[in-house]
């Protein structure tokens, strides 16, 4: 791949980016790693953010695509103010929020070079201000999701408790896990809390959003969860939020115009549970109860306080799409223990009448909640810090596909369709693809459609003894091609001797998946020691001839860093850290096929979790909505 000529700027390595003067928290240098795996190497913090508004100008190799001129690809992750010191309690999930952006600048000539700069910001919510100006404060998750001794888990969730009251934070949601562009805003989201408006392309942080009809802030109630849905239809934002008091979880629709149509209504739960994600069609919502439940009485068995159930089903509701908790009714259907955090689609399938037969989703799926995400700091004689034993390595499970659960990898997801058919409450199961992934990402314009056909995800690293999930590529699934196999097979009566009946009656089977797989999907693997996370689809510009656009038809955009930079889980160098964006064509994601650019950014940018592209049109419009703010506040401000 050659070096786009229109843009060859070197590195510039130093003097663009700073510890932020608002800062009071000053971390020591390490000169070894964190001994907590998700401290360790590049999932360590970085304390410093680019100078002013205008980011870091990066070398590209390759030719940036013209339909990202003037677009900023965005990504949160946990990114701790306040490191825990080595043996204290810890959890992946943990951090303050920090956002990497890649905002590709253009030039007032149209047909000048795209010049990327990257930039980086702490998401300042109301949680960050008072961790910065008082220590550490957040939720010890280390201690709720790892085996803990009672009086020890007592005082840490008392403390908790206490330090909140005391200085009075207003806001737990810290921004960390997800974004979503709604109203105008750019909003970082982490599900306990509120979500936290942000400038674009500056990435500063500019207030809390509690919708249209609480303009005095006060609503405490205003929480959404990580993973809000936006109808591509009716700009619709639908969310829930969940609780560990009853009635446990409350579901939302605010109208495109910012208005709260459905607010808080009460859903409810058998026993307090984390939800991560969710997924709607056009007539409904579907509530994803796994069991990872909340159980008090585990500090007792030496059990994690929130752990995995095995023996228990995981339930899935089925709710209008206006619901009202006195007058609707869930519709509840039931699967064996398995455990989702993310979703990729669903849609409603109707039968030649146009009635709703069955509500089908499609989402990442494993037999338990994969262990690796809740490593602790390695202890004891045999520095066993969770996870897979080494034991439990040595297993040897079977490719999925066959409908014989017990004998998959239970610390693996799997992209699955679940069908809920409405006559008879049954749900189906059927394995789309045999590579372990995470992280689904679709053409979200196509979101809610049965004909959506493609859904990308990030392929999972090999578990490793005390060391965190990485993700080393990315698995194109084309869903379609399994749905038509399944169907093929149930009309000509094959279906029932490709797999092992009973719950996994809807499996294709195991060698046919991989047939299937191998004839319609596509996988790119991004080398020995080189890891990324969840690759955004971006829809390619309009063609010129008018015609509509294949749905594959744009390009993902992941951001990569090479291990080879750390030693002893520590930079070589901390002045020469690089970390790419690599964009791909969406169309050819093979092995041998490179990305069409790769943007040099000359920064370390930690592993993190969800991110969110925003056009030209976007930004300009968050822009135009501040300054209108901005004009309100000081003609008020005038007035009195």
């Amino acid at each position: 791949m050659t070096i786009d000529s229109s843009f060859q700027k070197p590195l510039k390595q130093g003097g663009l980016s700073a510890i932020p003067a608002d800062i009071k928290i000053r971390t020591k240098e390490r000169t070894f790693g964190h001994p907590h795996p998700y401290l360790n190497g590049n999932f360590y913090p970085v304390f410093e953010e680019t100078v002013e508004n205008e980011g870091i100008e990066c070398e590209v190799v390759g030719t940036i695509p013209e339909v990202l001129r003037g677009s900023q690809y965005i990504r949160t992750g946990p990114n701790s103010l306040n490191v825990p010191a080595d043996g204290a309690p810890h959890h992946f999930f943990t951090g303050e929020g920090m956002l990497h952006g890649v905002y590709f600048e253009s030039e007032a000539d149209p047909k000048g070079p795209i010049r990327p700069r990257y930039m980086n910001r702490y998401v300042r919510s109301d949680f960050f201000k008072k961790q910065n100006d008082h220590g550490y404060l957040h939720v010890p998750l280390g201690i709720i999701m790892t085996p803990t001794p009672f009086f020890k888990f007592i005082f840490h969730i008392f403390w908790f408790y206490i330090k909140m009251a005391w200085y009075k934070v207003t806001n737990i949601g810290d921004g960390n896990t997800a974004l979503t562009y709604f109203g105008s805003r750019l909003l970082a989201l982490h599900e306990g809390g509120k979500p936290v408006e942000t400038a674009v392309p500056s990435l500063n942080t500019t207030g809390e959003y509690y919708f249209e009809e609480d303009p005095n802030h006060k609503d405490k109630n205003a929480v959404v969860t990580a993973h809000p849905k936006i109808d591509p239809r009716t700009g619709e934002m639908i969310f829930f939020s969940y609780s560990l008091h009853k009635p446990l979880a409350f579901y939302s629709v605010i109208s495109a115009e910012g208005k709260r149509k459905v607010w808080r209504q009460k859903v409810a739960l058998l026993k307090p549970s984390m939800m991560h994600d969710f997924a709607t069609t056009d007539t409904y919502s579907i509530m994803l109860n796994c069991p990872m439940f909340f159980e008090p009485g585990n500090m007792f068995k030496g059990k994690p306080t929130l752990a995995f159930d095995p023996t228990a089903k995981a339930r899935f509701g089925l709710l209008p799409r206006y619901y009202n908790d006195k007058s609707d009714k869930v519709y509840w259907f039931e699967t064996r223990a398995c455990h989702i955090f993310h979703t990729a689609n669903a849609w409603d399938e109707r039968d030649k009448d146009g009635s709703i037969v069955a509500v089908c989703m499609t989402a990442c799926r494993s037999n338990g909640f994969v262990r690796d995400i809740t490593l602790w700091q390695p202890s004891g004689p045999d520095n066993y810090g969770g996870g897979k034993t080494e034991a439990e390595r040595l297993i040897q499970h079977k490719a999925p596909g066959s409908g014989d659960y017990d004998s998959q990898d239970p610390d693996k997801a799997f992209l699955t369709l679940f069908r809920f058919v409405l006559a008879t409450g049954e749900t189906e199961l059927t394995t789309l693809c045999q590579i372990s992934s995470e992280f689904p990402v679709i053409n979200f314009d196509r979101y809610m459609r049965p004909d959506l056909q493609y859904v990308f995800s990030a392929s999972t690293e090999e578990s490793a003894f005390n060391v965190g999930t990485k993700f080393n590529g990315i698995v194109k699934t084309d869903v379609h091609a399994v749905i038509r196999k399944k169907n093929d097979l149930q009309a000509s009566g094959k279906l029932k001797n490709a797999n092992i009946g009973g719950e996994g009656q809807w499996e294709i089977g195991a060698e046919t998946l991989a047939a299937v797989q191998t004839q319609t999907g596509q996988t790119h693997r991004f080398g020995p020691h080189i890891y990324g996370n969840e690759a955004m689809f971006v829809v390619n510009a309009p063609r010129s001839d008018g015609q509509p656009l294949a749905e594959d038809d744009g390009f993902l955009l992941v951001y990569i860093y090479d291990e080879r930079q750390m030693e002893n889980g520590v930079p070589k160098d901390k002045a020469r850290q690089v970390t790419e964006l690599w964009i791909f064509d969406a169309k050819k994601i093979g092995q041998d096929i490179d990305p069409v650019a790769k943007v040099k950014i000359p920064r370390r940018v930690p592993y993190g979790f969800h991110g969110l592209h925003l056009t030209k049109e976007q930004i300009q419009e968050n822009q135009e909505f501040l300054a209108r703010r901005a004009a309100t506040a000081a003609a008020a401000a005038r007035a009195k």
